[in-house]
């Protein structure tokens, strides 16, 4: 069997392959950098684009691991076991998947109140890939560690999120920027209702999850982790 070699003396399907193998992460980097940056082509390419929508989904997911590896921080300390330190992040990271699940299927389940412009359900993946995509913002979730101003850093991703949200769904679905507004603004705001009231209600067993995947409920504010840290390192503490 001959095999056609690249300038390197590589197979060419080995060449392809590598290529493929490095394409999506940096298509992933490229969404991140362009929603971060108001790029109207990104959110077109998360509405449009199957690949795109994938990627902006990882971007969603990694988000959740950002923001769960501070938290995470007191789990280190603690010299918890790698599974759980690792299953820890892979469960928030689902979480922020499924939140912008929810938050594209409300914003879909609310359009048909405004004249101004209508998503239907046959757009759901296109939605899914936009707001995924809109999470960009919460990707520096890390930083929420940080002592007296990381429950504010919070709320500015937080914020951050949904204006790109309504720009996303502005730029890839034409909306008028009202209805863009109006879906995005009220998606959020139903799946935040929703996601309280469900995080209320379903505290306990949530908490008992949490505990069973990382061996923490990791519940605690970026000052209480910090605490947990300083007591932890200091000289003749117990680990």
């Amino acid at each position: 069997m001959v095999f056609h070699s690249g300038a390197f003396g590589y197979p060419a399907f080995m060449l392809a392959f590598l290529a493929d193998l490095f394409a999506f992460p940096l298509l992933v980097l490229e969404l991140a950098g362009g929603a971060l940056g108001f790029s109207a082509e990104a959110f077109a390419r998360a509405a449009a684009s199957g690949e795109a929508q994938t990627a902006a989904l990882v971007i969603a997911f990694l988000a959740g691991v950002s923001e769960m590896l501070g938290q995470s921080v007191i789990l280190v300390i603690n010299r918890v076991a790698l599974y759980r330190f690792l299953a820890s992040l892979a469960f928030t990271g689902a979480s922020y998947v499924l939140t912008a699940l929810a938050w594209a299927l409300f914003a879909i389940a609310v359009s048909p109140l405004t004249r101004l412009g209508v998503l239907t359900p046959n757009e759901i993946a296109g939605v899914v890939g936009v707001v995924s995509l809109a999470f960009a913002p919460r990707l520096f979730g890390v930083f929420s560690i940080a002592p007296y101003f990381g429950l504010a850093l919070g709320h500015v991703l937080e914020a951050w999120a949904m204006v790109l949200a309504v720009f996303g769904l502005h730029a890839g679905f034409g909306l008028p920027l009202a209805a863009a507004l109006f879906c995005g603004g009220a998606g959020w705001a139903v799946s935040y209702v929703v996601r309280a009231y469900l995080g209320h209600l379903l505290a306990k067993p949530l908490g008992r999850v949490r505990v069973l995947v990382s061996g923490s409920p990791l519940d605690k504010t970026p000052q209480q982790i910090i605490d947990d840290m300083t007591r932890r390192l200091k000289p003749g503490s117990k680990a």
